[in-house]
Protein backbone atom coordinates (compact mmCIF):
# COMPACT_ATOMS: atom_id res chain seq x y z
CA UNK A 1 0.00 0.00 0.00
CA UNK A 2 1.40 3.54 -0.54
CA UNK A 3 1.12 6.08 1.99
CA UNK A 4 -1.96 8.29 2.18
CA UNK A 5 0.01 11.41 1.90
CA UNK A 6 3.38 11.89 1.27
CA UNK A 7 5.53 15.12 2.65
CA UNK A 8 7.99 17.12 -0.08
CA UNK A 9 11.49 16.27 1.36
CA UNK A 10 13.49 19.72 2.16
CA UNK A 11 17.10 19.92 1.48
CA UNK A 12 18.83 23.21 3.18
CA UNK A 13 21.86 24.78 1.68
CA UNK A 14 23.14 24.27 5.60
CA UNK A 15 22.45 20.63 6.10
CA UNK A 16 25.31 19.57 3.27
CA UNK A 17 28.03 21.09 4.86
CA UNK A 18 28.93 18.32 7.31
CA UNK A 19 27.77 15.50 4.49
CA UNK A 20 29.87 17.16 1.95
CA UNK A 21 32.90 18.02 4.05
CA UNK A 22 32.94 13.90 5.65
CA UNK A 23 32.79 12.72 2.43
CA UNK A 24 35.28 14.71 1.08
CA UNK A 25 37.59 13.80 3.26
CA UNK A 26 36.98 10.27 2.73
CA UNK A 27 37.88 10.96 -0.67
CA UNK A 28 41.07 12.43 0.16
CA UNK A 29 41.98 9.03 2.62
CA UNK A 30 41.00 6.81 -0.36
CA UNK A 31 43.50 9.04 -2.61
CA UNK A 32 45.93 8.49 0.30
CA UNK A 33 46.50 12.08 1.57
CA UNK A 34 48.39 11.60 4.96
CA UNK A 35 46.36 14.97 7.08
CA UNK A 36 42.67 13.32 5.81
CA UNK A 37 43.14 10.60 8.61
CA UNK A 38 42.82 13.42 11.03
CA UNK A 39 40.04 15.31 8.97
CA UNK A 40 38.06 12.19 9.16
CA UNK A 41 37.78 11.87 12.71
CA UNK A 42 37.61 15.63 13.25
CA UNK A 43 34.71 15.77 11.34
CA UNK A 44 33.05 12.52 13.28
CA UNK A 45 34.00 14.48 16.53
CA UNK A 46 31.82 18.34 15.20
CA UNK A 47 29.14 15.30 14.01
CA UNK A 48 28.91 13.45 17.19
CA UNK A 49 28.40 16.64 19.08
CA UNK A 50 26.10 18.64 15.99
CA UNK A 51 24.52 16.27 14.45
CA UNK A 52 24.21 12.83 15.63
CA UNK A 53 22.57 11.89 12.20
CA UNK A 54 25.26 13.06 10.28
CA UNK A 55 27.60 11.19 13.18
CA UNK A 56 25.50 7.98 12.38
CA UNK A 57 25.74 7.87 8.77
CA UNK A 58 29.07 8.83 8.55
CA UNK A 59 30.19 5.98 10.75
CA UNK A 60 28.52 3.68 8.71
CA UNK A 61 30.36 4.64 5.49
CA UNK A 62 33.67 4.18 7.88
CA UNK A 63 32.79 1.20 9.10
CA UNK A 64 31.48 -0.13 5.78
CA UNK A 65 34.16 1.33 3.82
CA UNK A 66 31.93 1.82 0.45
CA UNK A 67 34.28 2.66 -1.95
CA UNK A 68 35.79 5.61 -0.68
CA UNK A 69 39.38 3.84 1.02
CA UNK A 70 41.32 0.72 0.59
CA UNK A 71 40.48 -1.66 3.82
CA UNK A 72 43.10 -3.73 3.70
CA UNK A 73 45.96 -0.54 3.23
CA UNK A 74 44.38 2.50 5.03
CA UNK A 75 44.26 1.43 8.82
CA UNK A 76 46.48 -1.73 10.43
CA UNK A 77 42.92 -3.55 10.98
CA UNK A 78 39.28 -3.78 9.60
CA UNK A 79 37.36 -0.88 11.49
CA UNK A 80 34.00 -3.18 10.87
CA UNK A 81 36.21 -5.28 14.03
CA UNK A 82 35.85 -2.67 16.35
CA UNK A 83 31.81 -2.50 15.81
CA UNK A 84 32.61 -6.20 17.68
CA UNK A 85 33.02 -4.14 21.07
CA UNK A 86 29.90 -2.08 20.51
CA UNK A 87 27.99 -5.08 19.89
CA UNK A 88 29.30 -7.04 22.96
CA UNK A 89 28.40 -3.75 25.36
CA UNK A 90 25.29 -3.02 23.64
CA UNK A 91 24.27 -7.05 23.68
CA UNK A 92 24.37 -6.81 28.11
CA UNK A 93 23.14 -3.13 28.23
CA UNK A 94 19.64 -3.97 25.95
CA UNK A 95 19.53 -7.98 27.00
CA UNK A 96 17.27 -6.02 29.82
CA UNK A 97 14.64 -4.78 27.38
CA UNK A 98 12.07 -7.49 26.90
CA UNK A 99 11.32 -5.89 22.99
CA UNK A 100 15.04 -6.23 22.54
CA UNK A 101 15.83 -9.20 23.41
CA UNK A 102 12.99 -10.92 21.56
CA UNK A 103 15.50 -9.65 18.93
CA UNK A 104 18.70 -10.67 20.65
CA UNK A 105 17.59 -14.05 20.94
CA UNK A 106 17.27 -15.60 17.75
CA UNK A 107 20.71 -13.41 16.47
CA UNK A 108 22.17 -15.45 19.13
CA UNK A 109 20.65 -18.59 17.69
CA UNK A 110 21.65 -17.72 14.72
CA UNK A 111 25.44 -17.07 15.54
CA UNK A 112 25.26 -20.28 17.45
CA UNK A 113 24.68 -22.09 14.11
CA UNK A 114 27.14 -20.58 12.37
CA UNK A 115 29.78 -21.70 15.10
CA UNK A 116 28.30 -25.43 14.67
CA UNK A 117 28.78 -25.26 11.04
CA UNK A 118 32.31 -24.12 11.51
CA UNK A 119 32.99 -26.85 13.89
CA UNK A 120 31.76 -29.46 11.95
CA UNK A 121 34.62 -28.30 9.09
CA UNK A 122 37.85 -30.09 9.82
CA UNK A 123 39.62 -26.07 8.77
CA UNK A 124 40.98 -24.64 12.05
CA UNK A 125 38.32 -22.43 13.71
CA UNK A 126 40.91 -19.56 14.15
CA UNK A 127 41.31 -19.41 10.11
CA UNK A 128 37.30 -19.49 9.68
CA UNK A 129 36.62 -16.86 12.08
CA UNK A 130 38.52 -14.35 9.53
CA UNK A 131 35.20 -15.16 7.33
CA UNK A 132 32.75 -16.30 9.96
CA UNK A 133 32.19 -13.01 11.41
CA UNK A 134 31.21 -11.21 8.55
CA UNK A 135 27.76 -12.95 9.02
CA UNK A 136 27.45 -11.65 12.23
CA UNK A 137 26.81 -7.98 11.46
CA UNK A 138 23.58 -7.84 11.18
CA UNK A 139 24.35 -7.26 15.04
CA UNK A 140 25.07 -3.54 14.00
CA UNK A 141 21.18 -2.82 14.94
CA UNK A 142 22.65 -1.97 18.56
CA UNK A 143 25.04 0.77 17.23
CA UNK A 144 22.21 3.32 16.50
CA UNK A 145 20.48 2.23 19.78
CA UNK A 146 23.64 3.25 21.49
CA UNK A 147 23.88 6.46 19.56
CA UNK A 148 20.66 7.86 20.21
CA UNK A 149 20.05 6.34 23.82
CA UNK A 150 19.80 9.38 25.26
CA UNK A 151 18.80 11.45 22.75
CA UNK A 152 15.61 11.56 20.88
CA UNK A 153 14.95 10.54 17.36
CA UNK A 154 13.24 11.55 14.59
CA UNK A 155 13.16 9.12 11.63
CA UNK A 156 12.01 11.76 9.07
CA UNK A 157 14.53 13.55 10.18
CA UNK A 158 17.10 10.99 9.74
CA UNK A 159 15.93 9.75 5.76
CA UNK A 160 16.12 13.71 5.21
CA UNK A 161 19.78 13.25 5.94
CA UNK A 162 19.96 10.02 4.56
CA UNK A 163 18.72 11.52 1.20
CA UNK A 164 21.14 14.18 1.38
CA UNK A 165 24.75 11.61 1.75
CA UNK A 166 22.87 9.61 -1.53
CA UNK A 167 22.69 12.50 -3.49
CA UNK A 168 26.15 13.42 -3.26
CA UNK A 169 27.31 10.60 -3.75
CA UNK A 170 25.77 10.19 -7.09
CA UNK A 171 26.85 13.40 -7.79
CA UNK A 172 30.16 11.63 -6.86
CA UNK A 173 29.83 9.13 -9.42
CA UNK A 174 28.85 11.58 -11.90
CA UNK A 175 31.62 13.46 -11.91
CA UNK A 176 33.97 10.81 -11.60
CA UNK A 177 32.20 8.72 -14.63
CA UNK A 178 31.21 11.29 -17.41
CA UNK A 179 33.35 14.27 -16.30
CA UNK A 180 36.66 13.39 -15.20
CA UNK A 181 36.56 9.93 -16.20
CA UNK A 182 38.80 8.79 -13.46
CA UNK A 183 38.41 7.33 -9.54
CA UNK A 184 39.13 10.37 -7.49
CA UNK A 185 35.75 11.30 -5.78
CA UNK A 186 34.89 7.86 -4.66
CA UNK A 187 38.73 6.51 -5.17
CA UNK A 188 38.42 2.84 -4.49
CA UNK A 189 36.11 1.54 -6.33
CA UNK A 190 38.22 -0.62 -8.09
CA UNK A 191 40.52 -3.49 -6.70
CA UNK A 192 44.65 -3.03 -6.13
CA UNK A 193 46.71 0.02 -5.76
CA UNK A 194 47.23 3.50 -7.09
CA UNK A 195 48.42 2.82 -10.50
CA UNK A 196 46.43 4.76 -12.28
CA UNK A 197 46.69 8.58 -12.32
CA UNK A 198 44.64 9.94 -10.09
CA UNK A 199 45.03 13.58 -10.70
CA UNK A 200 44.72 13.72 -13.90
CA UNK A 201 41.24 15.40 -15.26
CA UNK A 202 39.65 14.01 -18.74
CA UNK A 203 36.99 16.01 -19.27
CA UNK A 204 33.94 14.78 -21.37
CA UNK A 205 35.97 11.60 -22.05
CA UNK A 206 35.46 7.51 -21.78
CA UNK A 207 32.31 7.17 -19.70
CA UNK A 208 34.16 4.75 -17.37
CA UNK A 209 32.21 1.72 -15.51
CA UNK A 210 32.99 2.48 -11.64
CA UNK A 211 31.72 -0.26 -9.39
CA UNK A 212 29.02 0.20 -7.05
CA UNK A 213 29.73 0.23 -3.15
CA UNK A 214 28.79 3.49 -2.59
CA UNK A 215 25.77 3.51 -4.38
CA UNK A 216 24.46 0.75 -1.88
CA UNK A 217 22.92 3.28 0.41
CA UNK A 218 19.57 3.72 -2.23
CA UNK A 219 18.65 0.53 -0.72
CA UNK A 220 17.78 2.51 2.60
CA UNK A 221 16.54 5.64 0.81
CA UNK A 222 13.71 3.35 -1.59
CA UNK A 223 11.39 2.84 1.36
CA UNK A 224 11.49 6.89 2.42
CA UNK A 225 11.16 7.40 -1.18
CA UNK A 226 8.20 5.08 -2.20
CA UNK A 227 6.33 5.78 1.06
CA UNK A 228 7.07 9.21 2.68
CA UNK A 229 8.71 11.74 0.97
CA UNK A 230 7.32 13.15 -2.57
CA UNK A 231 10.66 13.77 -4.62
CA UNK A 232 11.79 16.25 -6.96
CA UNK A 233 12.36 15.15 -10.79
CA UNK A 234 16.04 16.34 -11.08
CA UNK A 235 16.79 14.85 -7.57
CA UNK A 236 15.52 11.50 -9.06
CA UNK A 237 17.60 11.83 -12.25
CA UNK A 238 20.68 12.74 -10.32
CA UNK A 239 20.47 9.26 -8.56
CA UNK A 240 19.50 7.27 -11.34
CA UNK A 241 22.23 8.39 -13.22
CA UNK A 242 24.34 7.66 -10.51
CA UNK A 243 23.77 4.20 -11.28
CA UNK A 244 23.96 3.99 -14.75
CA UNK A 245 27.51 4.93 -13.87
CA UNK A 246 27.84 1.85 -11.75
CA UNK A 247 26.98 -0.34 -15.24
CA UNK A 248 26.38 -2.65 -12.70
CA UNK A 249 22.84 -4.26 -13.80
CA UNK A 250 22.97 -6.44 -10.62
CA UNK A 251 22.71 -3.32 -8.06
CA UNK A 252 20.23 -0.94 -10.69
CA UNK A 253 17.99 -4.55 -11.58
CA UNK A 254 18.02 -4.32 -7.63
CA UNK A 255 16.52 -0.96 -7.22
CA UNK A 256 14.11 -1.57 -10.10
CA UNK A 257 12.99 -4.86 -9.24
CA UNK A 258 12.68 -4.26 -5.43
CA UNK A 259 10.57 -0.64 -6.22
CA UNK A 260 8.45 -2.52 -8.60
CA UNK A 261 7.37 -5.47 -5.81
CA UNK A 262 6.25 -3.11 -3.58
CA UNK A 263 5.31 0.27 -4.88
CA UNK A 264 1.86 0.77 -6.77
CA UNK A 265 -0.76 -1.47 -8.04
CA UNK A 266 -0.68 -4.06 -10.68
CA UNK A 267 -2.16 -2.01 -13.40
CA UNK A 268 0.87 0.43 -12.66
CA UNK A 269 3.02 -2.45 -12.42
CA UNK A 270 2.11 -3.53 -16.10
CA UNK A 271 2.87 -0.05 -17.48
CA UNK A 272 6.17 0.12 -15.65
CA UNK A 273 6.62 -3.28 -17.48
CA UNK A 274 6.18 -2.20 -20.44
CA UNK A 275 8.12 1.11 -20.11
CA UNK A 276 11.13 -1.21 -18.31
CA UNK A 277 11.07 -2.98 -22.05
CA UNK A 278 11.09 -0.03 -23.91
CA UNK A 279 14.09 1.47 -22.04
CA UNK A 280 15.71 -1.94 -22.61
CA UNK A 281 15.59 -1.82 -26.41
CA UNK A 282 16.32 1.55 -26.46
CA UNK A 283 19.33 0.98 -24.51
CA UNK A 284 20.48 -2.31 -26.55
CA UNK A 285 20.29 -0.04 -29.92
CA UNK A 286 22.05 2.96 -27.99
CA UNK A 287 24.97 0.96 -26.65
CA UNK A 288 25.59 -0.66 -30.25
CA UNK A 289 26.06 3.09 -31.13
CA UNK A 290 28.82 3.27 -28.21
CA UNK A 291 30.78 0.13 -28.71
CA UNK A 292 29.39 -1.66 -26.12
CA UNK A 293 29.54 1.34 -23.07
CA UNK A 294 26.41 0.59 -21.31
CA UNK A 295 26.90 -3.00 -21.15
CA UNK A 296 23.18 -3.75 -21.97
CA UNK A 297 24.10 -6.38 -25.16
CA UNK A 298 26.56 -8.35 -23.04
CA UNK A 299 23.71 -8.36 -20.44
CA UNK A 300 21.40 -9.61 -23.08
CA UNK A 301 23.50 -11.33 -25.03
CA UNK A 302 24.14 -13.89 -21.76
CA UNK A 303 20.44 -14.87 -21.47
CA UNK A 304 19.76 -15.35 -25.30
CA UNK A 305 22.56 -17.36 -25.54
CA UNK A 306 20.51 -19.97 -24.39
CA UNK A 307 17.73 -19.41 -26.59
CA UNK A 308 19.82 -22.07 -29.14
CA UNK A 309 19.37 -24.98 -27.08
CA UNK A 310 16.25 -27.32 -27.57
CA UNK A 311 15.82 -28.10 -23.59
CA UNK A 312 17.05 -26.79 -20.35
CA UNK A 313 19.30 -30.34 -19.68
CA UNK A 314 20.93 -29.09 -22.75
CA UNK A 315 21.94 -25.37 -21.88
CA UNK A 316 22.82 -27.11 -17.96
CA UNK A 317 25.12 -29.30 -19.93
CA UNK A 318 27.32 -26.96 -21.70
CA UNK A 319 29.82 -26.15 -18.90
CA UNK A 320 31.89 -24.14 -21.24
CA UNK A 321 28.15 -21.51 -21.79
CA UNK A 322 27.44 -21.98 -18.16
CA UNK A 323 30.66 -20.59 -16.81
CA UNK A 324 30.84 -17.35 -19.01
CA UNK A 325 27.45 -16.67 -18.04
CA UNK A 326 27.10 -13.80 -15.49
CA UNK A 327 29.93 -12.19 -16.60
CA UNK A 328 32.01 -15.04 -15.82
CA UNK A 329 30.41 -15.92 -12.52
CA UNK A 330 29.57 -19.48 -13.14
CA UNK A 331 32.93 -20.28 -14.10
CA UNK A 332 33.69 -19.27 -10.04
CA UNK A 333 30.93 -21.66 -9.27
CA UNK A 334 30.80 -25.14 -11.17
CA UNK A 335 34.19 -26.57 -9.41
CA UNK A 336 33.38 -25.38 -6.12
CA UNK A 337 30.14 -26.79 -6.34
CA UNK A 338 31.18 -29.94 -8.04
CA UNK A 339 33.56 -30.83 -5.08
CA UNK A 340 31.16 -29.51 -2.47
CA UNK A 341 28.86 -32.43 -3.81
CA UNK A 342 31.85 -35.22 -4.50
CA UNK A 343 32.63 -34.78 -0.83
CA UNK A 344 29.32 -35.09 0.39
CA UNK A 345 29.26 -31.30 2.79
CA UNK A 346 25.94 -30.24 -0.13
CA UNK A 347 24.15 -29.79 3.39
CA UNK A 348 26.61 -28.52 5.94
CA UNK A 349 29.19 -26.52 3.42
CA UNK A 350 32.94 -26.46 3.72
CA UNK A 351 33.15 -24.49 6.73
CA UNK A 352 34.26 -20.34 6.67
CA UNK A 353 37.24 -21.41 4.18
CA UNK A 354 39.86 -18.06 3.59
CA UNK A 355 41.27 -18.33 0.13
CA UNK A 356 44.88 -17.22 1.32
CA UNK A 357 44.94 -18.81 4.84
CA UNK A 358 43.39 -22.38 3.97
CA UNK A 359 46.42 -24.95 3.19
CA UNK A 360 44.19 -27.92 3.38
CA UNK A 361 44.67 -29.78 -0.14
CA UNK A 362 41.34 -31.24 -0.24
CA UNK A 363 39.67 -27.66 -0.69
CA UNK A 364 42.58 -26.63 -2.98
CA UNK A 365 41.45 -26.76 -7.01
CA UNK A 366 41.97 -26.60 -10.56
CA UNK A 367 39.61 -24.24 -11.76
CA UNK A 368 39.55 -25.33 -16.21
CA UNK A 369 36.83 -22.39 -16.61
CA UNK A 370 39.54 -19.39 -15.94
CA UNK A 371 40.30 -17.68 -19.65
CA UNK A 372 43.42 -16.61 -17.52
CA UNK A 373 44.85 -20.57 -16.40
CA UNK A 374 47.24 -18.77 -14.14
CA UNK A 375 45.11 -17.85 -11.61
CA UNK A 376 43.15 -21.36 -12.28
CA UNK A 377 44.59 -22.82 -8.75
CA UNK A 378 42.63 -21.52 -6.10
CA UNK A 379 40.91 -22.58 -2.39
CA UNK A 380 37.28 -23.15 -2.94
CA UNK A 381 36.53 -20.79 -1.11
CA UNK A 382 35.00 -17.48 -2.55
CA UNK A 383 32.60 -16.77 -5.36
CA UNK A 384 31.07 -13.77 -6.33
CA UNK A 385 27.21 -14.93 -5.64
CA UNK A 386 26.68 -14.32 -1.93
CA UNK A 387 23.58 -16.60 -2.01
CA UNK A 388 25.81 -19.44 -3.42
CA UNK A 389 28.98 -18.25 -0.82
CA UNK A 390 26.64 -18.82 1.70
CA UNK A 391 25.54 -22.86 0.19
CA UNK A 392 29.29 -23.24 -0.21
CA UNK A 393 30.49 -22.22 3.49
CA UNK A 394 27.13 -23.41 5.31
CA UNK A 395 25.30 -25.65 2.83
CA UNK A 396 21.61 -25.88 1.89
CA UNK A 397 20.60 -26.26 5.35
CA UNK A 398 22.49 -22.74 6.14
CA UNK A 399 21.11 -21.21 3.17
CA UNK A 400 17.84 -22.28 4.37
CA UNK A 401 18.30 -21.48 7.74
CA UNK A 402 19.80 -17.77 6.84
CA UNK A 403 16.81 -16.76 4.81
CA UNK A 404 14.18 -18.04 7.61
CA UNK A 405 16.12 -16.30 10.30
CA UNK A 406 16.04 -12.82 8.63
CA UNK A 407 12.72 -13.47 7.54
CA UNK A 408 11.54 -13.85 11.27
CA UNK A 409 13.33 -11.02 12.31
CA UNK A 410 10.89 -8.94 10.06
CA UNK A 411 7.66 -11.02 11.60
CA UNK A 412 9.28 -9.85 15.24
CA UNK A 413 8.99 -6.01 13.82
CA UNK A 414 6.34 -6.34 11.93
CA UNK A 415 3.76 -4.49 13.35
CA UNK A 416 6.32 -1.72 14.74
CA UNK A 417 5.97 1.41 12.79
CA UNK A 418 7.48 1.91 9.82
CA UNK A 419 8.63 -1.65 9.71
CA UNK A 420 8.65 -2.46 6.06
CA UNK A 421 11.67 -0.49 5.77
CA UNK A 422 13.49 -3.67 6.68
CA UNK A 423 11.89 -5.93 4.94
CA UNK A 424 12.45 -2.96 1.38
CA UNK A 425 16.27 -3.11 2.48
CA UNK A 426 16.11 -7.06 3.18
CA UNK A 427 14.93 -7.47 -0.45
CA UNK A 428 17.53 -5.19 -2.14
CA UNK A 429 20.75 -5.98 -0.96
CA UNK A 430 19.55 -9.74 -1.28
CA UNK A 431 19.17 -8.86 -4.50
CA UNK A 432 22.39 -6.91 -5.01
CA UNK A 433 23.76 -10.22 -3.82
CA UNK A 434 22.87 -12.00 -6.81
CA UNK A 435 25.56 -9.82 -8.63
CA UNK A 436 27.94 -10.63 -5.70
CA UNK A 437 27.63 -6.60 -4.02
CA UNK A 438 26.35 -6.41 -0.79
CA UNK A 439 24.26 -9.41 0.43
CA UNK A 440 23.52 -11.19 3.51
CA UNK A 441 27.25 -12.27 4.14
CA UNK A 442 29.26 -8.89 3.73
CA UNK A 443 29.38 -6.09 6.43
CA UNK A 444 28.46 -3.81 3.02
CA UNK A 445 24.82 -5.33 3.05
CA UNK A 446 24.53 -6.34 6.70
CA UNK A 447 25.62 -2.47 8.03
CA UNK A 448 22.61 -1.61 6.04
CA UNK A 449 20.35 -4.13 7.18
CA UNK A 450 20.95 -3.37 10.80
CA UNK A 451 20.78 -0.04 11.10
CA UNK A 452 17.18 0.20 8.92
CA UNK A 453 16.42 -2.60 11.97
CA UNK A 454 17.97 -0.19 14.36
CA UNK A 455 16.12 2.71 12.89
CA UNK A 456 12.88 1.18 13.26
CA UNK A 457 13.52 0.41 17.24
CA UNK A 458 14.58 4.21 17.79
CA UNK A 459 11.15 5.34 16.01
CA UNK A 460 9.27 3.15 17.95
CA UNK A 461 11.33 3.77 21.32
CA UNK A 462 8.45 5.21 23.04
CA UNK A 463 5.96 2.54 22.96
CA UNK A 464 7.59 -1.00 21.38
CA UNK A 465 4.11 -2.11 21.86
CA UNK A 466 3.33 -5.39 19.23
CA UNK A 467 -0.03 -4.62 19.63
CA UNK A 468 -1.13 -1.11 18.46
CA UNK A 469 -3.88 0.91 19.43
CA UNK A 470 -7.01 0.83 16.54
CA UNK A 471 -5.47 5.05 15.48
CA UNK A 472 -1.73 3.70 15.56
CA UNK A 473 -2.25 1.14 13.01
CA UNK A 474 -4.41 3.61 11.07
CA UNK A 475 -1.18 5.39 11.23
CA UNK A 476 1.17 2.99 10.71
CA UNK A 477 3.05 2.97 7.24
CA UNK A 478 3.54 -1.00 5.76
Amino acid sequence: MEALQKEQIELCPGDFVLPVSFLLSMSLLGLEFPFAYILVFIILYFSWTINKYDFLLQSTLLFGVYGFYDENLTFPFKLHDLLFIVYFAGFFIYWKDKNIRRLLIPVSIYILFLFFVAMLSDEFLMIQARRLRLYMHILYFLFPLLVFRKQDFDIKLFFNKLFIYVLIISCFYIIDSLVVSNHIFVPRTTWGDLTYSTLEVNLLGDFIRKYPPGMYFIALLLFPMLYLFRTSAKYILIMALGLVCTKTFSVIGGVLITTFCFYGTWKKKIIYLIIGFVMLVAGYVLDGQMNGALRVQHLVGQFTSFASYRSVEDAMSDMENLAEFGSDRGAQIIPKIELLTSTQKLMFGFGFLHDDLTTNDKYIIQNEFYSDQSAAEEVAALVEVTQVQTILDTGLVGFVIQHLFYIAIYFLIRKYKYSNWYLVTLVCISIFGIGGFAGLNLPHGLLLLGLSLGGILLANKDMLNPMPSVHESQDRII
